[in-house]
């Protein structure tokens, strides 16, 4: 995900190739964001009610309707 695709509201999954196993797939939306536009960083409520902080980068999108067609 770009810095400048990020809006709050979004649903974003962290990317499994993230290097903490135990947020790896997990999705959530983002709450707030923090730092340059150029590079963010997002805090992100996730699902499972936790709340994380992550890098711009270290998120995709996540659609929901695409994924319940697969």
């Amino acid at each position: 995900m770009r810095s400048e695709e990020v809006r709050l509201g979004m649903r974003v999954r962290v990317r499994e190739s993230y290097t903490d196993p135990e947020f790896q797939g997990a999705v959530g939306t983002i709450a707030a964001k923090w730092g340059s536009p150029d590079y963010v960083a997002l805090d992100v409520l996730l699902d499972d009610g936790r709340s994380a902080l992550f890098w711009h980068h270290q998120l995709e999108e996540y659609e929901e309707d695409s994924q319940r067609k697969a």
